[in-house]
């Protein structure tokens, strides 16, 4: 099971650093926040994973969270920033 994990987190560390190629490729200020959210929600997945690994999740847990709601705000400012005044 531990061997799962690891190939777990192998497998999203390649997801974002091809998201973040993605990003610096990105033609578009939409694609490249796009790739921005996908690495937002896989560092989360990527912090749950080493807590599994650790057998410390609930401390992971507290971190996920708290990153989670930091790139929501995020989101919800780049959203109005790029949306502009109505």
């Amino acid at each position: 099971m531990h061997n799962y994990f690891i190939a777990l987190l192998a497998g999203l560390l390649a997801i974002v650093i091809i998201m973040v190629i993605t990003m610096f490729i990105g033609k578009t200020v939409y694609d490249k926040l796009n790739a921005l959210f996908v690495i937002n929600t896989n560092i989360v997945m990527l912090i749950l994973v080493v807590g599994l690994i650790d057998n410390r999740m609930d401390m992971h847990i507290d971190i996920a969270l708290s990153y989670a709601i930091l790139g929501f705000v995020t989101t919800v400012i780049l959203a109005k920033f790029i949306g502009g005044r109505r």
